[in-house]
């Protein structure tokens, strides 16, 4: 199964989080793939480069770069066509519905992501989103 990641579930991981680590362990047993916007990285870049720790985001991505089911998506003219159409009829913001684009274009099945903007593309059953402050995996809450 392709799995989309927000930025969220990338902080998660990153902070160690338990249901990431859960999700995280799929992908590394190749159980799942995982597609990441390189939109996402780059918040989560400027994420903890505003907490002086961006090396822990760093090592994130050198370990995303090195497994080959793990798929950094960059924006292309596709993406960016379909973005659009996202913006304007579910009213998202630019970055969140690039990033929407992205997963359904690739065919992710799942995104995982902690923001509130993704509610639309789940009522409105673009794709399935695992979304709330707290998401479950497992049993475990994130």
């Amino acid at each position: 199964m392709l799995l989309g990641s927000d930025t969220g579930f990338l902080i998660g991981l990153a902070n160690r989080k338990k249901a990431c680590l859960d999700i995280w362990s799929t992908i590394r047993k190749k159980e799942n793939d995982l597609a990441i916007s390189v939109i996402s990285l780059n918040e989560l870049l400027v994420y903890y480069y505003k907490r002086g720790k961006s090396e822990k985001a760093k090592r994130l991505i050198r370990l995303s770069k090195r497994l080959e089911n793990v798929h950094l998506i960059p924006v292309t003219v596709e993406i960016a066509e379909a973005s659009a159409g996202y913006r304007h009829g579910l009213g998202m913001p630019t970055i969140d519905s690039l990033i929407l684009a992205t997963f359904v274009l690739k065919g992710c099945t799942q995104v995982y992501t902690t923001d509130s903007h993704f509610d639309a593309a789940k009522k409105q059953k673009v794709i399935e989103v695992i979304k709330g402050i707290l998401f479950k995996f497992n049993g475990y809450l994130l």
